[in-house]
């Protein structure tokens, strides 16, 4: 009787356990280190807004940084004077305001749907790939997708019952979204709610004077940032920044930043090829790829057979967010796979659509190759066990044997139900997540020697002075150190007190030999660019041979 009363219950808070499951999963992730290049050096001007307390001016190591807007460095500097300099405490906010998002996908698509692929489409978005890297490796992309769906929602609201707060509330989202990433924030749900309601013929809702209201208070949202860019940048034209001189910092933000990627005036080119995002999403968005593919394809074919018009019960937002967002992302000179987060929102809610659409042989035949390929996921934890990082104790194992037994009862005992599809697929996701948590991420970064050499100056209390770094200091260096750390180059290194030590590349090692000067060595850390791996590398027995060495000595 209590093993049927357990069962019954398990089934009833299916999801909410599942969700509970993947919640522990982001929470371990908070403790991880942070990653160069990016994480690291946002999380270094956080640390350095939290010491200088200057919220209007961003800076870098003392310099002028202009790049990301300040939403990111606000809220994880208020974080660390709060809770103190640690990767908690940076990752915390934008992980907060990733469960928005999450939550805002989940009312959103109620709006439209039943509540059980409402949920799905929140778990689907929560058990992404994506989501469990910017859970993990924080970067402006966090926060961006958080507010931008929480804003889609209210809008959404908005529409159906015209009352303020759901503007108000919508146009401070997007204010903050963009003061998190930039004009994109804006650009999506303007494409968003502009195919919906062009598709709806909905001429009225297209031109809404309530709509300007909205501008406004987006405008007076950003003033703080955009001050703050005018008196850094602007009233000082006799400042050069990264190569750009009297640069303007509104016309940086609103215009070079987002658009100049497209027209090539801005700085940063990688040339990624157009089809960037189309290989990208194929890792990203699993393990729910190949469900969103045919329920992109299905929707699309569908509005082309309705002559693209649709009812006014239909819900095209999320086409249009997804299709011509990722289509304007795609002719940017400058790439990276993160850049389409935060349109997963919208691919979830299509897949799960699809998915609880599913009927008989089709729905069968689909569990089946869901299920093998989430077998591929298994496999790979397996490898990594054996090959790459062996756990030190069984803990983790066990767990994750027990979740693959889960895994087989799920599939084995579902038949005939949409629930062979997601549920295996769900425990798949937060099984291999762990695994990346708890054992692959912490081994891996073990080897991120400046995070290592910063967290032991920290630890022997190395007094301000005594420590220095030769020819530029690491972001992560500085943040596990807690403090800065001024740097030498090699004339500079020749006047330094006996006793004083240098953190320094291995490549450099021979510099200093050459000068002549005395030193003795500290300590070595095994290092290794943690974010480009390589099979020799993950391979236990060949790793040594591809590790190299960041030296720490003392000036004798």
């Amino acid at each position: 009787m209590k093993i049927k009363n357990l069962k019954e219950t398990v089934k009833e808070y299916r999801y909410e356990i599942l969700f509970g499951a993947i919640l522990i999963v982001y929470f371990f992730n908070l403790f991880i280190d942070v990653m160069e290049v990016d994480a690291a050096q946002y999380a270094e001007i956080s640390m350095e807004m939290s010491f200088t307390k200057n919220f209007l001016h961003i800076f870098q190591q003392g310099q002028d940084y202009l790049d990301k807007p300040p939403l990111l460095f606000w809220l994880s500097s208020v974080s660390m004077i709060i809770l103190g300099i640690s990767s908690f405490a940076y990752k915390l906010p934008s992980v907060l305001i990733a469960l928005l998002g999450i939550y805002s996908t989940f009312r959103f698509a109620r709006i439209y749907y039943s509540k059980e692929k409402s949920m799905l489409a929140a778990l689907i978005l929560a058990s992404s790939q994506a989501l469990f890297l910017i859970t993990n490796d924080i970067r402006t992309d966090t926060a961006l997708l958080g507010l931008v769906m929480f804003s889609v929602w209210q809008l959404s609201e908005y529409l159906i019952q015209p009352k303020w707060k759901h503007l108000v509330l919508a146009s401070i989202a997007i204010g903050g979204a963009m003061m998190a990433k930039g004009p994109i924030a804006l650009i999506i749900p303007a494409a968003a709610f502009g195919t919906d309601l062009f598709l709806k013929r909905q001429w009225k809702n297209i031109f809404k004077p309530q709509w300007i209201i909205l501008l406004i208070i987006v405008a007076i949202t950003l003033i703080p940032m955009s001050w703050g860019l005018y008196t850094q940048y602007d009233l000082h034209p006799e400042k050069t920044v990264y190569g750009l001189h009297g640069p303007s910092g509104l016309r940086f933000f609103y215009w070079t930043q987002s658009f100049g990627r497209i027209t090539g005036e801005n700085y940063w080119q990688n040339d990624a090829g157009y089809f960037f995002f189309f290989h990208s999403i194929l890792w990203d968005f699993q393990p729910w790829v190949l469900l969103f593919i045919p329920a992109l394809i299905l929707r699309i074919r569908k509005i082309i057979l309705q002559k693209f018009r649709s009812g006014n019960q239909e819900e095209y937002i999320s086409l249009g967010g997804f299709v011509l967002v990722f289509f304007a992302l795609s002719l940017s000179k400058y790439k990276l796979p993160h850049y389409i987060f935060v349109l997963f929102p919208f691919a979830s809610i299509m897949a799960a659509d699809f998915i609880y659409e599913l009927k008989g042989r089709l729905q069968s035949r689909i569990s089946k190759v869901q299920f093998g390929i989430m077998q591929l996921f298994w496999l790979l934890i397996l490898v990594d066990f054996i090959f790459f990082f062996p756990p030190k104790n069984p803990v983790l194992p066990t767990v994750l044997a027990l979740m693959f037994a889960c895994n087989i009862y799920l599939f084995r005992n579902l038949k005939g139900t949409v629930e062979r599809i997601f549920l295996p697929t769900l425990v798949t996701a937060i099984g291999f997540n762990l695994l990346m948590g708890l054992n692959f991420y912490p081994n891996l970064l073990s080897y991120q020697s400046t995070s290592q050499a910063g967290r032991m100056m920290h630890a022997d209390n190395i007094p301000a002075g005594k420590i220095y770094c030769y020819k530029q200091s690491d972001c992560s260096f500085d943040f596990y150190a807690k403090r800065l750390t001024p740097t030498v180059d090699s004339v500079t290194i020749k006047k330094l007190k006996p006793g004083t030590w240098v953190y320094l590349n291995g490549l450099d090692l021979p510099e200093i030999r050459r000068n002549n000067i005395p030193y003795q060595e500290v300590k070595v850390f095994p290092s290794f660019k943690v974010t480009a791996l390589e099979l020799p590398f993950l391979y236990a027995k060949t790793r040594s041979q591809s590790l190299k060495s960041d030296y720490l000595i003392e000036i004798q």
